[in-house]
């Protein structure tokens, strides 16, 4: 599926080498909201990654013309010559998405096991910049997710939101406060040192 030769030692970083079974997932998702295209998910990718990835035809097609011969979608053609080809997902297709959903809730987990062997790897510098990077994005992430939660899970969660973000900002609030009260101490300190 990757375009990016493994001889290159950056290969398993680059956004081509997303797993394949990531991708199928995806598209068969976007297949839910009606006649889709290729192009048009092609596009969506791009588009969702701040063109950071934009899987080509070869990448895309064969997986949609699969999807077709294992009766998870249906094609359709509108239009002349050329005929425009889009494609929906199957009432199997359906089952076979939500099979793959509930299995991808194991993946969070190997996540954050992925995180912790990362940290061991980057200076501290450079991984709190990346986790902060992902804590800003992952907050848009929630509150558009959290608003498709029916009502008491939704409660729910927004207290279990607001519990971390008190405990997170209490914690930062207390941090600032002691490296403040150094600081002064050192200031107070060298300034000693200057009149003795």
């Amino acid at each position: 599926m990757s375009s990016v030769p493994e001889s290159d030692p950056h290969h398993w970083t680059h956004p081509q080498a997303v797993p394949r079974g990531f991708l199928r997932l995806y598209i068969l998702s976007q297949l839910v909201s009606g006649k889709v295209t290729g192009y048009g998910i092609m596009s969506a990718i791009e588009e969702k990654t701040e063109g950071a990835w934009r899987p080509g035809p070869g990448t895309i097609y064969p997986v949609l013309k699969g999807f077709v011969r294992e009766d998870l979608a249906r094609v359709s053609k509108t239009g002349r010559k050329p005929a425009t080809i889009s494609y929906s997902i199957t009432a199997k297709g359906m089952t076979e998405l939500q099979e793959m959903k509930q299995s991808l809730a194991s993946v969070g987990r190997k996540e954050r096991v992925l995180m912790r062997l990362l940290s061991d790897l980057l200076p501290p510098e450079t991984l709190t910049r990346i986790v902060l990077s992902r804590a800003r994005e992952n907050s848009e992430l929630l509150r558009e997710k959290i608003l498709e939660i029916p009502v008491p899970g939704r409660i729910e969660m927004l207290k279990e939101l607001k519990l971390l973000s008190d405990t997170q900002s209490s914690w930062a609030e207390q941090e600032l406060s002691r490296m403040a009260i150094a600081q002064r101490a050192m200031r107070r300190s060298r300034a000693r040192r200057v009149q003795v």
